[in-house]
């Protein structure tokens, strides 16, 4: 008797886990092998954000040995999973002539049919003063707008160091908030509120296009040390998305610090139906290791508290917080067995869940090597025994995943929609046919 499939084996390990997020679990994991398939179908898909180098052996495409890929692989249910290239996965994506046009594979079976998502239209125009709509500060992950008008985080720069210097009190796995060049044709400065109404109003403009195929548009920005001010330059750019009437095309959420309750009252009366204030971690020692600057600035109860206030004005279904699993496991002062951090996360979900705020878990990526490449602190299996754990709760609080905040045709690297989606649309997931 041959040895199990690796989906074999999920199957049989993690019974009440979807067969879709199974399969989701294992890509995001195992990763695929690569296939000419992928750069030709570059052409039209929504590109990942680094080139691929093609290890030596591997002919060239189109005369390149560094070519662009697909980011994003979208299953007939509107699964999303980020594709990553790994010549020992046990997965491939080919041509095929059912209705996508493309199958996974694992192995030489035939799993299921997929496509990859779309580049949409929106993301190669330029606003009416010439700048390139996806340089507006507008990304796009399927359902979901990411609207990040003012990346830099002040985090990174706190004033009161010694002999008047800055100090770095950046969260520890982070480098999407450091202050950069994308600050500048965005106009951000830091330490002020406003970001400039040109900026504002050319990501509008973007945001309007009449084939975003969007559902949500979700507000982010790096961090301010004052959580009011940070606060008040929401209101200012949710002011002028009202203006716009975009409150009422998109379901618009709030990605912000833990800022205080008057502007999330604020928000809701403009039309802002949603919030995710991050806690990245859970344990009270992990939080002041990783997040020092959220630790030592706003604090680890009050970041809680204004969770719960945001339960208060936005309701229950509509509050989130993410988490980054596998940040407590690397460093000094790291948990030392993974298990901690599984109970850890799993009593996050018992605190958090029962008083409606979600905790979403993404994975931490560990760089490792010369081309970058990039692999998980968890592993398969506890990514998925967490997954499962949580989704328990939830079923039993009675408090699914809303999909009309984040659905998992947004959640390209999270599994909480891929558990819940079935049951709040009331029907099994079309996928369950496969292990």
């Amino acid at each position: 008797m041959s040895a199990p499939t690796l989906l074999e084996r999920l199957a049989e390990t993690f019974p009440d886990s979807p067969a879709a997020a199974r399969l989701k679990a294992a890509i995001l994991f195992a990763g695929v092998r690569y296939d000419a398939c992928l750069p030709a179908a570059a052409a039209w898909a929504f590109p990942n954000y680094m080139p691929y180098t093609l290890p030596p052996g591997v002919p060239a495409f189109e005369g390149q040995r560094q070519v662009q890929l697909p980011y994003l692989l979208r299953l007939a249910d509107d699964t999303q999973v980020r594709l990553r290239i790994k010549p020992d996965s046990p997965f491939a994506v080919r041509p095929d002539d059912g209705p996508l046009g493309y199958a996974v594979y694992e192995h030489d079976r035939k799993v299921i049919d997929t496509t990859f998502e779309p580049r949409l239209p929106w993301a190669d125009l330029l606003t009416a003063d010439g700048t390139p709509m996806r340089a507006t500060g507008l990304s796009q992950h399927g359902d979901m707008l990411v609207m990040n008008v003012a990346p830099g985080c002040e985090y990174f720069v706190v004033p009161g160091g010694e002999g008047g210097r800055t100090r770095n009190l950046s969260c520890t796995f982070c480098l999407y908030g450091l202050p950069d060049q994308r600050m500048k044709p965005l106009g951000q400065e830091l330490f002020v509120i406003d970001v400039p109404r040109p900026t504002v109003a050319r990501v509008i403009e973007a945001c309007k296009h009449p084939e975003t195929h969007a559902k949500q548009l979700y507000m982010v920005g790096g961090s301010m040390v004052d959580m009011a001010q940070e606060g008040d330059r929401f209101v200012r750019i949710a002011e002028q998305l009202a203006e716009a009437g975009l409150t009422e095309r998109y379901y618009v959420a709030c990605g912000s610090g833990a800022i205080p309750r008057k502007q999330m009252e604020q928000m809701k009366a403009l039309g802002v139906r949603g919030a995710c204030f991050n806690l990245e971690v859970w344990d009270p020692t992990q939080f002041d290791r990783i997040c020092p600057g959220k630790s030592s600035i706003v604090g680890r109860s009050r970041w809680i508290e204004s969770l719960e206030d945001a339960v208060d004005v936005f309701g229950p279904d509509d509050v989130m917080t993410a988490f980054v699993g596998g940040a407590e496991l690397e460093g000094e002062g790291a948990f030392t067995d993974p298990q901690q951090a599984l109970d850890s996360n799993l009593e996050a979900g018992e605190t958090l869940i029962p008083k409606g705020i979600q905790p979403v878990y993404s994975l931490h990526w560990k760089v490792t090597g010369k081309n970058r490449g990039e692999e998980p602190l968890y592993t398969l299996d506890m990514f998925l025994r967490l997954n499962e754990g949580l989704a328990a709760i939830r079923r039993r609080e009675g408090r699914l995943i809303n999909p009309e905040f984040f659905t998992r045709r947004a959640a390209y690297m999270q599994l909480e929609p891929d558990y819940d989606e079935p049951l709040t649309r009331g029907a099994g997931t079309p996928l369950s046919s496969f292990c």
